[in-house]
């Protein structure tokens, strides 16, 4: 799903002729767009391979129970609906349950995926049934500066700064 957007028609600089419901159109497009700009495929190859594919697991290695849910603080809930959904993303779960990256991580300060480790476990591991993510809000201004816990926010744009910010946390030099 590519939802129409502003740049619906600058897709293909040479032609004004796309059709933004047409997902074989939009794409064919971004992978001629891409090729001109000197990418193989379509996609530029990565400088470095972080996670291979032939080790990420794509279903739970343990079996887990419903952990427990998430209490808003403040104008929370859209945070809360991104992390109830990353933490049960069972290939991103399972490599945060491993413990992997804090045992290697020497980041100092602020690290998207040492927190999102903590907060994976408490949620999975807690006895109780609600538990507040308190270190996500005390650490808004690092995901994303335009968040703030005392006003509402768009959900999209928390996911797409968090993955910002685990990527970060990984390619970082402190963290590996």
């Amino acid at each position: 799903f590519i939802p129409e957007c502003q740049c619906a028609n600058k897709l293909d600089p040479e032609s004004n002729q796309t059709d933004p419901g047409d997902f074989a159109t939009i794409l064919s497009h971004l992978i001629k767009y891409h090729s001109r700009a000197g990418t193989a495929e379509g996609m530029a190859l990565p400088q470095r391979i972080l996670f291979p594919a032939e080790e990420i697991c794509m279903d739970w290695q343990q079996r887990q129970r419903p952990g427990a849910g998430l209490c808003n603080l403040g104008s929370t809930c859209y945070i809360n609906v991104i992390l109830q959904c990353l933490t049960y993303t069972p290939p991103l779960a399972n490599y945060l349950l491993s413990r992997d990256h804090s045992q290697l991580c020497h980041q100092q300060g602020f690290c998207m995926m040492c927190i999102m480790e903590a907060h994976v476990r408490k949620v999975l591991r807690s006895s109780a049934n609600v538990i507040w993510p308190r270190a996500v809000i005390r650490d808004l201004k690092f995901i994303g500066e335009e968040f703030e816990p005392d006003m509402a926010g768009d959900a999209y744009e928390f996911l797409r700064c968090a993955l910002e910010a685990m990527q970060r946390a990984c390619l970082s030099e402190g963290s590996r």
